[in-house]
């Protein structure tokens, strides 16, 4: 009896110590899930790209996993790149939306529509 007594008390504090979360907080949790997912969605598409510019550059060079190189040295590098990437682009969002701006609503970039403009 004595050896439940402790981790009942431990249990007990620590659902007390758990506030309530406010109005503010959960739609700011909200907003940063929406602007997550909106630059996991961004990043998917991006990394398809990439992907397939990969898997052509190793088929014309011979490169790949039956020869003694391949052009997964720099992942980890291409990775880390992508992570940051990323994380901009959450605070991107969040600051979009901070300022009023709906994500996904900004103004082009300027000099051109798009490829081969």
């Amino acid at each position: 009896m004595k050896r439940l007594v402790l981790p009942l008390l431990l249990l007990t504090a620590a659902c007390a110590g758990m506030a309530p979360r406010t109005a503010e907080e959960r739609q700011q949790d909200a907003a940063r899930a929406a602007c997550r997912q909106e630059a996991e969605r961004m990043m998917r598409t991006r990394e398809r790209g990439q992907t397939m510019r990969v898997d052509e550059a190793e088929s014309r060079l011979g490169a790949g996993p039956f020869t003694g190189s391949s052009l997964a040295g720099s992942m980890n590098t291409e990775r880390l790149g992508a992570r940051f990437e990323q994380d901009q682009l959450i605070q991107e969002c969040l600051r979009g939306r901070q300022d009023g701006a709906m994500p996904g609503t900004a103004a082009p970039p300027a000099g051109g529509a798009g490829r081969g403009s």
